[in-house]
């Protein structure tokens, strides 16, 4: 069993930026900041042109759907890649064709010839690409620097995922009410443009332990046995799709929610998703400068009951400043548990077939959310965003304090983190 609880000393300023130190992390970092941006721009910007044009929940439920059901079915091939092919190969290839579809869509809008299921299409080839771009960088992350750091390395790539949540969305505020969604798909075409210069300045060449001629199928399984096999990596599977889709899975109850909760038409939406990506922002930076196994497990831990209870406060929230508020402290519990918990799966998978982990997980992630988004997207038509969101955010707290029941959680939660053995001999 390894506990990192005493670490080599570091500066105050090193404990927060220490992986910043290795130059392909930077250029990664970089890259990522800017394949997101695109990404929650474009979550806001299809969301707010899907309701105008339908004025149903229902279909911006099924939009984000679109976008996220490849993480359903292809982070397990996201994985094999990163095993088998060079990673910044694969990396780079993603962020190309993102950027692709963005430029697509924005020639469409400019057109005025985007319809509905243009974007829907559209929607779910972006989530595609996007599958492969993130299960691929968290793969590559631990190659580009020292195992001591890799929980800094990890947190400040969130910093990107949550940061963008308000970089995005503050870009397409003022193109909305300007201009419309089309000048929001131009700026998410900018923001992947640099995405691709970023990743493509990367110089590290790595790849896992699967060789020429493996069998998809067989090396999928071969992964999947260890993941299920190992309590611990089992254990954080199930907690983490169970926190992506109770708490996780908002994006398409937002703009209903903005809409007949606070009034606050487009801008309402972005507001909130700002708020999300501020609070994320806070969150994941103290946790980049959190060194300890036992602090990051009790961090776990209390983020994840709050991660419920942010749901309830942003439920019982009736004005745009309340709201935003709860909305930040919903990004800054939510994305600190997951850069907790991707921190620990990272540290427990074996090198050689750590993409393929990474792509189980993201079915965790993205496959969880990419369901209940759709379901949530009905359901706020039906019953409203309020009762919705207070009946997820409470069940997922009585799910965190129920986990102390079992000794493989209370293990992770106290940071006994077992060392990662070769998958195969």
């Amino acid at each position: 069993m390894q506990d990192s609880s005493s670490p080599r000393p570091l500066t105050f300023w090193q404990r927060y930026t220490i992986a910043l130190h290795y130059r392909d992390f930077v250029r990664i970092w970089l890259g990522s900041l800017g394949g997101q941006s695109a990404y929650w721009a474009l979550i806001v910007a299809r969301g707010v042109l899907v309701l105008d044009m339908t004025n149903s929940s229902a279909l911006v439920g099924i939009t984000t759907f679109a976008a996220m059901f490849p993480r359903v079915i292809f982070p397990p091939l996201a994985g094999y890649a990163a095993d088998r092919f060079d990673r910044r190969t694969v990396l780079a290839t993603s962020y190309v064709l993102q950027f692709a579809h963005a430029v697509v869509m924005t020639i469409l809008a400019f057109a005025g010839i985007l319809e509905v299921w243009h974007v829907i299409v559209l929607s779910f080839l972006n989530g595609s690409f996007r599958t492969f771009q993130m299960t691929t960088t968290q793969t590559l992350i631990p190659n580009l620097v020292p195992r001591e750091h890799w929980l800094n390395a990890i947190a400040l790539n969130q910093v990107t995922t949550q940061g963008s949540r308000l970089i995005g969305p503050a870009v397409v505020v003022p193109a909305l009410l300007l201009v419309g969604p089309k000048a929001a798909f131009l700026a998410s075409s900018a923001f992947y443009f640099l995405g691709v210069l970023g990743i493509l300045m990367v110089r590290t060449r790595s790849s896992g332990g699967l060789e020429k001629g493996a069998s998809i199928g067989s090396s999928l399984m071969e992964a999947a046995r260890f993941a299920w096999s190992h309590p611990q990596i089992r254990s954080l599977f199930i907690l983490v799709a169970l926190h992506c889709s109770m708490t996780m899975a908002f994006e398409s109850t937002f703009p209903v929610f903005s809409r007949d909760v606070l009034g606050g038409g487009k801008a309402g939406v972005s507001y909130l998703m700002m708020g999300v990506g501020s609070g994320a922002l806070v969150t994941v930076i103290y946790i980049a400068g959190v060194r300890g196994a036992v602090a990051r497990g009790r961090l776990l831990f209390i983020l994840g009951v709050t991660s419920g209870l942010s749901m309830f406060a942003l439920a019982l929230s009736a004005t745009m400043l309340t709201s935003v508020l709860a909305a930040a402290f919903m990004g800054a519990s939510q994305a600190g548990f997951m850069a907790c918990s991707g921190a620990m799966v990272q540290s427990l998978a074996p090198d050689e077939m750590r993409g393929r982990i990474s792509g189980l997980n993201q079915i965790n992630v993205g496959g969880t959310m990419a369901m209940v988004n759709l379901v949530n997207g009905f359901a706020a038509d039906a019953y409203g965003a309020p009762p919705l969101l207070i009946t997820l955010g409470l069940g997922f707290s009585v799910v965190m304090v129920a986990s102390l029941l079992l000794t493989t959680a209370r293990s992770f939660y106290a940071g006994a983190i077992a060392m990662p053995v070769r998958a195969r001999s």
